[in-house]
């Protein structure tokens, strides 16, 4: 009887067996290549254009204000913020603010030194560790935003506090539709125009000067 399978056809059968799986193994290898490839690309495709935000710009009055400045930068030569660029551009409140990786800054307008008698403004301008100590309570550390100091207002149902680069807690409330901040003595300032970029957060602009406890 002769045998199913001659010898040499069986050694013909495991070496073609044996190159068909180095064939597959070579298209696996090729095909996981490929894919790692194009993942790789479009991560860093991805991470590239999370990057590279466009400029954001809103307009008050006569002036511009942007995301490519900084908070000093975008109020120097704004006629509503004479009085407080000149705080930042003489004093070590500036440094700090630009220091921070985000932070949210409640502008001081000149309306809101001038709402004061001119003794009491005098007073406060003419002493740096009080007015510096002031700037720095008008700044809370990340981005804030209006709709979300009025979410968080509302979750709260009443005022909700913020810690700010001087160390203490600031009040914001919502009375009328208009946001409020409230130092500890009951004093407010009103919230006039909101939302602005600056270089790292944002802006809001009050109309009211209002001082932590421990320049009160």
């Amino acid at each position: 009887m002769q045998p199913l399978f001659r010898l040499e056809d069986k050694w013909l059968c495991i070496c073609y067996i044996y190159n068909l799986k180095i064939f597959f193994m070579h298209l696996k290898n090729t095909v996981l290549l490929f894919f790692i490839l194009c993942l790789g690309t479009t991560v860093s495709a991805q991470k590239y254009l999370s990057t590279n935000n466009a400029e954001v710009s809103k307009t008050l009055g006569e002036s511009t204000f942007t995301s490519n400045k900084t908070f000093y930068e975008n109020i120097e030569e704004a006629p509503d913020f004479t009085i407080l660029a000149k705080i930042l551009k003489n004093g070590p409140s500036r440094k700090e603010l630009e220091s921070q990786e985000m932070v949210t800054i409640f502008a001081i307008s000149d309306e809101a030194f001038l709402n004061l008698s001119k003794k009491t403004r005098d007073s406060i301008l003419g002493n740096p560790r009080i007015i510096n100590s002031v700037v720095k309570y008008m700044a809370v550390p990340g981005r804030v935003d209006s709709h979300t100091l009025k979410s968080e207002i509302a979750k709260k149902g009443g005022t909700i506090h913020l810690k700010t680069l001087e160390g203490e807690t600031l009040g914001v409330r919502e009375t009328n539709g208009l946001l409020q901040l409230v130092d500890p003595e009951n004093r407010t300032a009103t919230i006039i125009a909101e939302d602005f970029y600056h270089k790292n957060g944002y802006f809001h602009i009050i109309d009211g000067l209002i001082f932590p406890a421990s320049e009160e």
